[in-house]
């Protein structure tokens, strides 16, 4: 997969990607790639948004949107 690919996959917005290779929109994207593929493996306990959830439950997490 290209790196993003897996980001785009589990609903996560990328990083443009205008610039050079190697820089930190890359380094962002492959970040998120990995965060998209916990989300995608465990697609009940991951919750991406800007506020907390309301009812979360013990194992899940939440990774706050900016």
């Amino acid at each position: 997969m290209a790196i993003g690919d897996t980001a785009a996959a589990a609903g996560l917005p990328l990083v443009s990607g205008t610039v050079q290779a190697n820089t930190i929109d890359t380094i962002e994207n492959q970040t998120r790639d990995m965060v998209g593929q916990i989300m995608l493996n465990n697609p009940k306990k991951i919750t991406v948004s800007p506020t907390a959830p309301a009812s979360p439950n013990v194992g899940d997490v939440w990774i706050k949107q900016v």
